[in-house]
């Protein structure tokens, strides 16, 4: 073995160009591998950071109603403390809702995003604080509810990481809150993909306990506000616990009424918080596999090529008395080192990689924090460096052992013959295998491309251009009453208005491409049907100018005005105007929401305000001051570039109350591009994958084809001396070249199509048979491959007969 070793590094010291090319195009390859990998084993792969996280379930409810809609949702107290009673699965049921509190009293006014859980919340996660104790579960109750625990990371930036914060009052939302723990610094919250409620910008560091009330467990189909997370008992598995808490589901529903009807859904706590982002990564994981398997195969294309140089030093050395397996030893062993090489650059790119992608992916991917180079991505980068040398360098290493015959090996390989019609055609099957992997990269690239731009240019039903937002929440202590925080946000409106450069402004409750919002059930004003037979609708409560900031349309009617602050009114859009009165005219009827009667003023266009790749929903738009909220966002539009007023706009909030927090302002362009940034990120990566692929694959092509006009150059001078004309010659070497080209693209056709079935789920408005992306990929690999060929090919028509006689 170290004589093989030593022979290798000796080799491959005499041909230190062929080495150097290797060994970076294997570090480039095997970097970028590890650091795609690096992503899937923390988002994916690695467990969760809890105490035995196996254990660990997330729970919700379906309705069969609204099941397209809403495949999860949420539950109300009641229930999830019912099933808590009665169920024996589990050794613990907690639950959540989205929060959020202004601090005060220590710095500027700030929102601190988090989350109102229950008491035993962090028990069923087996996470214990750093600093002080977890919640009792008296203080589950209202009125003792006036407990928090806070991040570390907040404890930190805010409270210089005092020791002394736990038995310590701060003021949150103008009221006095105690500080019982401090949460460790990996703690990371499992906040669902499908949770409904404002997104947030991924940090959650301030949790406080729900604070429910008698009310609250009284049983009914309403009021979905919570998600349950819960730990099995030892032994107990999903399907005997899904069947106990539907017989509880079952036994809650009769009781709540007769249209109530729910299903309990059980998925373990990583698969429900890693879900939607499972295929996108395994589709990364795939193409970046792809290019290191295109680069193996480049590499084993010139590796054949060197091997045939070599092949008279084989044959030497066979005629000398060495055996087939010291050759193949020997060959393996060179590939063996590049690999080695490779695969130590590689890592070292993959840290920098790393770096790169957490700074670039979106943060609605899950789990980035537990992106980094482990112990697991290390055996991944020297599995795949082993298994590269094995697919570059066993071809080679049997072709230059191949030949139990010295003589006819000498005679294949001297400078009168043209090289063994079999090193031809195994460089050409190759090359054709480069090119079909680069098809089927750049199909998948192409329908994921013509997918984002779909999403992206879609008709949204409003307009994105020169808009700021800004989210205000006025502190609930200083503004109990609903009337007190109409005026709040009255007053903000006419200072937003009065800026320079402002067209309009207005107030929403919650953002255009942020989800689902307030759902509810609505229903005409004699409607006798059953709950399970009404509309969804999300619900936003808007300020008059609110159409007009955002551009919707009107369909018919008038907007929401100043003088309805005394009457019951509401826009709607054109679906629940359809699903309400189908056929009739909307305007002037009533509307029946949770026993308010509303009439109809306006009938507004259908807009996707959930999100770009959903279709839009039914919307219901009701003045801001019939229910006044904790929290709304402001929005503005300007003729000039909205960023130029963001501080004008933050002072005049200040204006109204130096001690409302004010969060960085946002355009609804970056609210849009934050919305589509996880299949941006997943698009350009699978796209620059695929141009890597294409590069290699037309440098393999090149590199193929000139090989053959090397190798061939006296046959060539000999055809040319008996009179071929240079356009033969031409035609000859670029059909040669570009045949396993044409083969190699059939062969990823079909393999696109299969892989198109398996990321049609990521695909919008786009058919995974696009015959668009099929084309486009096609003929882009043809001219790139025609390029590579007729480089060499037109080198070819330049062969002057009567040298290429005297040199042979």
């Amino acid at each position: 073995m170290s004589r093989d070793l030593h022979y290798a590094i000796r080799s491959l010291s005499q041909d230190r160009g062929f080495a150097a090319m290797v060994a970076l195009s294997l570090a480039l390859g095997i970097g970028a591998n590890t650091a795609i990998f690096s992503l899937v084993n923390g988002v994916l792969l690695r467990p969760l950071d809890y105490r035995e996280p196996e254990r660990l379930v997330a729970i919700s409810q379906a309705s069969p109603k609204f099941l397209k809609l809403y495949p999860a949702l949420p539950v109300n107290s009641a229930s999830w403390l019912e099933w808590r009673k009665q169920s024996t699965s589990f050794e613990s049921i907690g639950a959540y809702q989205n929060s959020a509190l202004t601090l005060t009293g220590s710095g500027q006014p700030e929102l601190i995003t988090g989350a109102a859980v229950s008491a035993n919340f962090f028990h069923v996660l087996g996470v214990a604080p750093r600093l002080g104790r977890e919640f009792l579960e008296s203080e589950d109750r209202s009125g003792q509810d006036q407990v928090v625990m806070i991040a570390d990371s907040l404890w930190r930036r805010r409270f210089q990481a005092d020791g002394g914060i736990v038995g310590r009052k701060i003021m949150l939302d103008g009221k006095p809150f105690l500080v019982i723990g401090v949460l460790p610094p990996d703690f990371q919250f499992p906040k669902q993909e499908d949770d409904l409620g404002r997104h947030t910008n991924g940090r959650m560091e301030i949790y406080r306990t729900l604070g429910y009330q008698p009310d609250d467990t009284v049983l009914h189909g309403g009021d979905l506000n919570y998600w349950p997370v819960a730990r099995l008992r030892e032994g107990v598995s999903i399907v005997r616990a899904s069947a106990e808490l539907n017989a509880v589901e079952a036994a809650i529903d009769s009781k709540s009424g007769p249209d109530v009807d729910f299903r309990a859904t059980i998925v373990p706590l990583q698969d429900k918080l890693t879900g939607n982002v499972r295929e996108s990564l395994i589709v990364l994981m795939g193409a970046v596999g792809a290019v290191l398997l295109v680069l193996c195969v480049n590499l084993a294309n010139l590796s054949l090529a060197r091997a045939a140089g070599h092949a008279r030093d084989s044959a030497i050395r066979t005629a000398l008395g060495a055996s087939r397996g010291q050759l193949v030893r020997q060959s393996l062993m060179e590939s063996a080192v590049l690999s080695a090489i490779g695969g130590a650059g590689g890592i070292l790119l993959a840290y920098w990689g790393v770096r790169w992608l957490l700074a670039a992916a979106p943060i609605d991917i899950p789990r980035l924090a537990d992106v980094h180079l482990d112990s697991r991505v290390l055996l991944f980068a020297l599995a795949i460096s082993l298994a590269t040398a094995l697919i570059f360098g066993i071809l080679p290493a049997l072709r230059s052992s191949a030949s139990r015959r010295p003589f006819e090996t000498l005679k294949a390989g001297s400078r009168t013959s043209t090289e063994g019609r079999g090193g031809i055609n195994v460089r050409n099957i190759l090359a054709g295998l480069e090119v079909g992997l680069s098809a089927a990269l750049l199909v998948t690239a192409g329908l994921l491309i013509a997918s984002f731009v779909r999403l992206t240019t879609i008709d949204k039903g409003f307009d994105v251009e020169r808009v700021l937002a800004v989210d205000v929440s006025p502190p609930g202590a200083r503004y109990p009453k609903p009337e007190q925080r109409t005026e709040f946000f009255q007053r903000v409106l006419d200072q937003a208005r009065a800026l320079p450069g402002v067209q309009s402004a207005s107030i929403s409750s919650y953002l255009p491409l942020q989800g689902e919002s307030w759902v509810d059930v609505v229903k005409t004003e004699n409607d006798t049907r059953s709950e399970a037979q009404l509309p969804a609708t999300n619900l936003r409560f808007i300020s008059p100018g609110y159409f007009k900031t955002l551009h919707i349309a009107l369909r018919a009617g008038r907007d929401i005005e100043p003088g309805d602050r005394s009457q019951m009114v509401a826009v709607i859009s054109a679906g629940l105007a359809q699903k309400l009165w189908p056929g009739l005219d909307a305007l002037g009827r009533k509307l029946n929401d949770n026993g308010k009667l509303h009439e109809v003023v306006g009938i507004a266009a259908d807009v996707r305000s959930t999100s770009l790749d959903k279709d839009p929903v039914n919307m219901l738009y009701i003045p801001y001051w019939q229910r006044p909220r904790f929290s709304s966002s402001i929005l503005v539009r300007t003729g000039m570039d909205p960023a130029g007023i963001a501080s004008a706009l933050r002072a005049a909030i200040w204006s109204v109350d130096a001690e409302v927090p004010v969060p960085e302002e946002r355009t609804l362009e970056q609210v849009m591009s934050e919305s589509v940034a996880r299949r941006r990120f997943q698009m350009l990566l699978v796209l620059l994958f695929a141009a890597a692929a294409l590069a290699l694959a037309a440098f393999g092509t090149y590199g193929v084809v000139a090989y053959a006009v090397t190798r061939r150059r006296a046959e060539l001078g000999i055809r040319m001396a008996l009179g071929a004309q240079r356009g033969d010659v031409l035609r000859m070497v670029l059909r040669q070249g570009m045949t396993p080209v044409f083969a190699g693209l059939c062969a990823g056709a079909v393999a696109a199509l299969g892989i198109g079935q398996y990321v049609a789920s990521l695909l919008f408005q786009v058919s995974p048979r696009d015959p668009a992306a099929f084309g486009i990929a096609a003929a882009t690999l043809l001219a790139v491959s025609a390029a590579a060929c007729l480089i060499p090919a037109r080198r070819a028509t330049r062969i002057n007969p009567i040298d290429a006689l005297r040199f042979d």
